[in-house]
């Protein structure tokens, strides 16, 4: 290349190299392009649904749940379900009873109460009133065994007393709850007894309710393999709205 060439081409080559540096500073300095990073996973903030969840009690023919237990001192009519007498340590199961009709009636015809098939159970007469309902005796017995295998034991006479607290939990979910008024300790079974059932009228089924309560126990009769004599009380209802 001859030295006239050589001087147009370097020339030329400083002109473009000059154009380059004026483009890069009149436009100023280039930031890299951010790079998009994957979006960050959610956090939940909303609680998970209740919906699925079970809820406790029972269910009524409409769908509905009840719930199992309610507010102390709520009683709800209906069927008694379990006895508990706190001072005694009693806490066991309803049966239904009826009357005993192999046993003598009283002079006015009336045949006395029934007893449990089971003995580790309370009878509750179901043609009487019913717990909760506001009127009449509610009828309620159960047996003592000499071997203490029954729901009460030999004692009761000597520790129930007036003043404590008689509770009878309902098939509803209720609890209807009675305090001892008045205590009948040991007395005949032949004779005193069906006495003072007339005569106090412990089986009204009108009037205030009240709860009738009796057991058998005293002197046994190994010849009848029975006790001779029956306690019973009469509670009245406490804790009632």
């Amino acid at each position: 290349m001859s030295p006239k060439r050589r001087t147009v081409v370097s020339y030329a080559l400083v002109v473009v190299l000059v154009a380059i540096a004026a483009w890069f500073v009149l436009s100023g300095p280039v930031s890299p392009q951010p790079v998009s990073a994957p979006p960050a996973a959610t956090a939940a903030t909303t609680a998970p649904s209740r919906t699925g969840q079970a809820t406790a009690g029972r269910t009524t023919a409409a769908g509905q749940t009840e719930p199992t237990s309610r507010r102390d001192g709520t009683c709800l009519a209906g069927e008694p379900a379990r006895l508990v007498i706190p001072s005694l340590g009693v806490d066991a199961p309803f049966e239904q009873i009826g009357l005993d009709q192999a046993a003598p009636p009283d002079h006015e015809g009336r045949q006395p109460l029934g007893n449990p098939k089971d003995r580790t159970k309370a009878g509750w007469y179901a043609e009487g009133p019913r717990p909760g309902e506001g009127r009449g005796t509610v009828l309620t017995n159960g047996h003592t065994y000499r071997n203490n295998s029954a729901i009460f034991k030999e004692d009761f006479s000597s520790r129930i007393d007036t003043g404590q607290l008689i509770h009878v939990e309902q098939d509803n979910g209720s609890t209807c709850s009675y305090r001892v008024q008045r205590v009948w300790r040991e007395v005949g079974a032949a004779d005193d007894y069906p006495r003072i059932v007339e005569s106090e009228h412990l089986y009204n089924f009108n009037g205030p309710e009240r709860l009738f309560l009796a057991t058998c126990g005293g002197s046994w009769n190994s010849t009848a393999q029975d006790y001779e004599q029956i306690s019973m009380l009469i509670a009245t209802p406490v804790g009632r709205d």
